[in-house]
């Protein structure tokens, strides 16, 4: 999968990623799209902190 995301442009990988996760979150949570919409959050939010961690310590990921 790896290398198929490779051949893909910069915004198709974007997408690819976002429908990939969307797809599990909705696997997890099938029947209670309000937990769908909190997990998704819950991703974007720990997302975030883990990149502004990461630019304070000056780590390349």
């Amino acid at each position: 999968m790896a290398k198929q995301m490779r051949d893909l442009s910069d915004v198709s990988q974007k997408h690819a990623i976002a429908e990939l996760t969307a797809t599990w979150i909705l696997a997890v949570y099938p029947e209670n799209f309000e937990l769908a919409l909190s997990l998704s959050d819950a991703m974007r939010e720990q997302t975030d902190i883990y990149l502004k961690e990461s630019k304070g310590t000056g780590a390349r990921h």
